[in-house]
């Protein structure tokens, strides 16, 4: 192996540490509250003019969690909505949505528990009020119906709500047996108020780690503006399609209607909680929710681009191909730890070539190390004749010094990008392959022990993965620099440590990678014997 192969190889291990080390935006963890929090509320601004298309949302700073606590000690009750998607709780206290849970997805991947998506934000993850004298989150909400499951058609539940000043407030929430989405509607009937106010606060999903955006987003119909970090509040104006929360596998997302479109401002509270706030246009705010996983054709059924949500960043543009590919493959095998092997094979097909003339180019340069060790010996204090020397060599014998890097030039895009798929697309979130690989998205864990209080995992794909590291080592030819061939030495060792924490689904795909390139080499050496 050519010293400039090892350059691109250090390179490579070098890329993967910082990108595992540096680049993977781990949110942190919300700390665990000890009372029920609403979501942020300020006062409401004054309706906006017919004519104002292009008016900012409010920019109020919200009080803090015990301001707006219930002013009595009436216990809060909740309402169970059921559809054969959603489990949703409505509260009484403010006739907001206290919990979603998604009836197709679970918690852990042994577990039981549906996936909740609010948990660590209460009472409300969507909570319109108004604010005049008083505060409708702390007002207690009469619903119509005790409860609802919705079976077969869609079903309503409203909520009404009304202040000592006479202000009566309307939540109607409508369910569909078909979909992730529901539809709101707020309306002052009786109004001293100035105006209906939403927030939205964000939703959790602290148990699946997943190194892609998370945090609000604003489609304006051509891109999608993820707010990444939030130093102030940032006001929008009405020429958007959709908002939400993007949490990595899964999302939420507020699709108003198109006739009386909210003004909204992103912000975050003093506990750095964020939050989305909808302007008043009036006396209504209509729209839908949606609550659900970051699934292509589910999310294209919402009719506005919702797909978009579905970001990948720099590597966007090769990790969706493959992530297609993953699912295509799926339709026959119904195993993606299968399909990740497919598809490692049909990539090793495609830069086949490639590969072929990086071997037959290795060959020729280890035909020309000795050549190459007298002239560096000849010319150790001439840099630029030794260079002018070396290239004669290399054209008269046909040497191409590059062409060793080209198998791993293409390798590492597609390396990352498939990193990218493999931590934010919903089809390989708990996909399980082997008996004791159970979530291709997450690190294996075939048993762990106990050392000096830590908790130490054994990982039998990444020990696999050295191995073959090893005997494709072997079968390469090497430098005869004794400084390449030690550096060379302990590459299978490095690229153990750095996989140890990689997703199995991603320690799969440079295993079969490995596999696949020995048995290549062992075919093109046999030929390049028989040529000889």
């Amino acid at each position: 192996m050519d010293k400039r192969t090892i350059i691109v190889l250090v390179l490579t291990m070098a890329m993967l540490f910082v990108f595992q080390t540096y680049f993977m935006p781990k949110q942190a963890p919300q700390q665990p509250e000890t009372q029920t929090k609403p979501a942020p509320q300020g006062e409401a601004p004054k309706p906006a003019a017919a004519t104002d298309t292009a008016r900012t949302a409010p920019g109020a700073t919200p009080p803090s969690p015990a301001a707006a606590q219930p002013t009595d000690k009436k216990a809060v009750k909740t309402f169970a909505v059921s559809t054969p998607y959603l489990d949703v709780m409505l509260t009484d206290l403010g006739g907001g949505i206290s919990s979603v849970k998604l009836k197709k997805y679970k918690e852990t991947v042994k577990g039981t528990e549906e996936k909740e998506l609010i948990e660590d934000v209460k009472p409300y993850v969507y909570n319109p009020a108004v604010h005049q004298n008083g505060s409708f989150d702390r007002t207690y909400f009469k619903p119509d119906k005790a409860g609802l499951t919705v079976k077969d058609s869609s079903a309503s539940i409203t909520m009404t709500g009304a202040l000592e000043n006479g202000t009566t407030l309307k939540k109607t929430y409508t369910f569909y047996p078909d979909t992730y989405t529901i539809d709101v509607s707020v309306e002052i009937e009786e109004s001293k108020a100035q105006g209906v106010l939403a927030d939205f606060a964000v939703i959790s999903d602290k148990k699946d780690s997943s190194y892609v955006f998370k945090g609000p987003f604003v489609f304006d119909g051509k891109s999608l503006n993820q707010i990444e970090s939030i130093k102030e509040t940032q006001n929008f104006n009405r020429n958007y399609q959709y908002t939400g929360f993007d949490e990595g596998f899964f999302t939420f997302v507020y699709i108003p209607s198109e006739d009386k479109k909210p003004a909204l401002s992103i912000g975050k509270t003093d506990k750095n909680i964020p939050y989305i706030r909808l302007a008043p246009t009036g006396n209504k705010i209509t729209g839908k929710l949606y609550f659900g996983p970051k699934k292509t054709n589910v999310l294209a059924s919402l009719n506005v681009k919702a797909e978009k949500i579905i970001d990948f960043g720099w590597f966007d543009v090769i990790a969706k191909p493959l992530v297609w590919l993953l699912d295509f493959f799926n339709r026959f095998t119904h195993n993606y730890g299968i399909d990740i092997i497919l598809l490692t094979i049909l990539i090793k097909i495609i830069f086949h070539p490639l590969s072929v003339m990086s071997f037959k180019n290795m060959a020729k340069m280890q035909a020309v190390q000795p050549e190459i060790k007298k002239l560096q010996e000849k010319y150790k204090n001439d840099k630029a004749r030794l260079n002018q020397e070396l290239m004669q060599i290399y054209k008269s014998r046909g040497v191409n010094p590059m062409s060793g890097c080209l198998p791993m030039l293409p390798q590492i895009p597609v390396f990352f990008a498939l990193y990218k798929a493999l931590s934010g697309a919903i089809e390989l979130r708990h996909a399980p392959f082997l008996w004791w690989i159970n979530d291709l998205s997450a690190p294996e864990d075939l048993f762990s022990f106990t050392a000096m209080g830590y908790t130490i995992p054994i990982r039998l794909l990444p020990l696999i993965m050295g191995v073959t590291q090893v005997i494709q080592q072997k079968m390469t030819p090497t430098s005869t620099d004794p400084m390449q061939q030690k550096m060379m030495m302990f590459m299978p060792i490095v690229f153990t440590f750095i996989f140890w924490g990689f997703p199995s689904g991603l320690v799969l795909y440079w295993l079969v990678y490995n596999v696949a390139s020995i048995a290549q080499q062992y075919y093109i050496n046999r030929k390049l014997k028989v040529a000889r």
